[in-house]
């Protein structure tokens, strides 16, 4: 049996494939809250039924009765990642991540099944993973990390392809950009932003806030992202006027495809054997109206060769993902039997 595991900034998310090749998915939210370690609090935890742990005299509540509990308790709700990372160094966090891995990843049915997994942040070989790689071990699983570059091209990518094309995914913590071909990542760059940092950016150049705890004003990115996401907001360069987003927008890209371009220019006698390859964009970034016309021309612009007429996007970013993440535990898997 196969195995998915995708960690994002918000979620934690599995996909697995028995031998039947029945597909099962599990999902539960990064998120925990806090009350104090009492008879009367830990009475209605055990009445209706709520795990918790509990830690220096107080009860943590993860996962997605976090949310009821904060509203029901008005406490607040804190997410298990800030901008992509975990606190590694608080056992706290750490043993808050086991138990949202072993929530949605029961224990191996068999030697030798194979859990692939991706987490956040934009550091394959971090701290991070090593971790995440112990959790997965734990759980009876060969651990094998890999990218959402690779995941999503071997899920996005028609078989006529080969399985070849650029990636570009911009999502809640960080953002990256892949050039695949035939199942193989060639270049790939990445970097720290995503639509938390574009958001809170906006919000403040709207100057949107909201009431914080003792009336403090807070910044508000949810309301910049509605703004961001409605039919009036358009990136399309091809506007007499560009707008605030379109700038945050471009100095997002000039981050990520600048490096990109410098990796593609080591490689171009490779390059230049290459036809014209597609792009799939994902992530809640490239949901924004005009951003396709907005890609196309900076791509154009660093000379990154590339099919213009086939930029698409990728409506359900996260089951893509999940889907290549588990394509790919499938070939780990087979290929460990080939040579065992």
């Amino acid at each position: 049996m196969s195995t998915a595991l995708q960690i994002d900034s918000t979620c934690l998310r599995t996909l697995q494939n028995d031998a039947s090749h029945k597909l099962t998915r599990r999902s539960i939210e990064a998120l925990y809250t806090i009350l104090e370690d009492n008879s009367e609090n830990r009475s209605m935890l055990q009445k209706i039924g709520v795990p918790f742990l509990n830690s220096e005299e107080t009860l943590i509540i993860p996962g997605e009765n976090a949310a009821q509990i904060s509203r029901f308790s008005k406490v607040p709700l804190y997410p298990l990642f800030t901008n992509g990372e975990l606190v590694l160094n608080d056992p706290v966090h750490r043993q808050l991540l086991s138990t949202l891995i072993q929530s949605v990843l029961p224990r191996a049915k068999a030697d030798g099944e194979y859990c692939a997994f991706i987490v956040p942040g934009n550091t394959p070989q971090s701290p991070l993973n090593k971790l995440t790689a112990q959790l997965i071990s734990l759980q009876g699983f060969t651990p094998f990390a890999t990218t959402i570059t690779l995941a999503a091209g071997l899920s996005a990518f028609p078989a006529a392809t080969r399985y070849s094309g650029y990636v570009i995914y911009l999502g809640h913590s960080h953002s990256e950009i892949g050039l695949v071909h035939q199942s193989r990542v060639v270049a790939r760059h990445s970097v720290p932003f995503g639509s938390e940092w574009m958001d809170e950016q906006l919000a403040h150049a709207w100057k949107m806030f909201k009431n914080g705890p003792e009336g403090k004003p807070l910044i508000d990115p949810k309301q910049a992202k509605e703004k961001r996401l409605s039919p009036q907001i358009s990136l399309s360069p091809y506007l007499s006027h560009h707008s605030v987003v379109t700038s945050w927008y471009e100095s997002l890209l000039d981050s990520l495809l600048d490096e990109f371009a410098t990796q593609l220019e080591t490689i171009q006698p490779y390059i230049a054997t290459l036809k014209l390859l597609p792009v799939v964009c994902l992530g809640d970034l490239a949901q924004t109206a005009g951003f396709n016309e907005l890609l196309s021309q900076n791509l154009v612009n660093r000379k990154i060769p590339f099919n213009q007429g086939e930029v698409t996007l990728v409506p359900d970013e996260q089951s893509a993902i999940t889907r290549g993440t588990l394509v790919i535990a499938a070939m780990e898997e087979e290929a460990a039997m080939r040579a065992a």
